[in-house]
């Protein structure tokens, strides 16, 4: 499949929003010292996803030197406005996390002049807060980029609502099953459940919708989505278990975060699979 790519790109960039997300608005509700610990981690390994996000997509250019022209279709071509979001919800968790680690861990000598430059950027008042709120507001939009991407009038597949209902479902439940993962539960277990649920639910409507645009296609992608489904299904179950045990297990909801994964790539195989121009 030619489009491998941009199915890891999505699904990865999805990801790494969510976790941002996610940890940008525990910042905003819960900024103890501890959780400012964790929310850089998760910032961190946000950021590993995004460049592994980036690195994969680059193959889907044939040259990785053309992805500098997006610059000059910013503003006019959607998926130059999703690899221009990408690249400032990049830059700005970037200095996000150079800013939190380098003013809360003590490097000795090394990198002195970083820390200090770090310092006396964080003076400036409230300026985490705005960071936080400025890296919700680019999660948000960098996956609704990647809607206005795909949502193309000549490609009724991907011109409906459920375009975008895949991508914020696929953001929320990546992300929060991410942070659980990295040891951030508050509230996130609750919207991962909702997000799971939102999926399956919503499947078999999706799926007879694409059954009336392109039967043939359709009919294809079946065992993509039973996949996708059954994953999430074993996720969900993973992460209620763990959720009743006093002390939490990281790897189950790692195991969880793996089925998940999994489990949206395959839904984004059918996605990239379904795409269909009628005569």
């Amino acid at each position: 499949m030619h489009e491998l790519p941009l199915v890891f790109f999505t699904v990865l960039g999805q990801l790494s929003a969510g976790m941002v997300f996610f940890s940008s608005l525990s910042y905003l509700f819960y900024p103890s010292l501890n959780n400012i610990s964790k929310i850089t981690k998760i910032n961190i390994v946000a950021l590993v996803f995004m460049v592994i996000g980036m690195f994969i997509a680059s193959f889907h250019l044939g040259q990785p030197l053309r992805a500098f022209n997006v610059i000059f279709g910013i503003g006019r071509s959607p998926m130059s406005n999703e690899i221009f979001t990408f690249g400032l919800l990049f830059g700005v968790t970037v200095v996000s996390v150079l800013l939190s680690y380098f003013t809360q861990v003590d490097k000795g000598n090394k990198l002195v002049w970083i820390k200090m430059l770090c310092q006396r950027v964080n003076q400036i008042p409230k300026l985490a807060q705005m960071l936080a709120i400025l890296l919700v507001i680019l999660s948000v939009v960098f996956v609704w980029t990647i809607v206005l991407t795909y949502m193309l009038p000549t490609v009724k597949t991907w011109d409906t609502y459920y375009t975008t209902i895949q991508m914020y479902t696929t953001m929320l439940a990546l992300g929060s099953i991410a942070v659980m993962s990295l040891g951030l539960y508050r509230i996130v277990s609750l919207i991962f459940v909702i997000s799971v649920l939102l999926i399956l639910v919503l499947k078999i409507p999706y799926l007879n919708l694409m059954m009336a645009i392109s039967p043939q296609l359709a009919t294809e992608q079946q065992s993509w989505l039973l996949a996708q489904c059954g994953l999430l299904v074993i996720a969900m179950v993973l992460v209620a278990l763990n959720n009743k045990r006093i002390t939490k297990n990281t790897n189950i909801y790692l195991i969880g975060f793996l089925c998940v994964l999994v489990g949206e790539i395959c839904g984004r195989i059918a996605f990239y699979n379904l795409w269909t121009i009628p005569l």
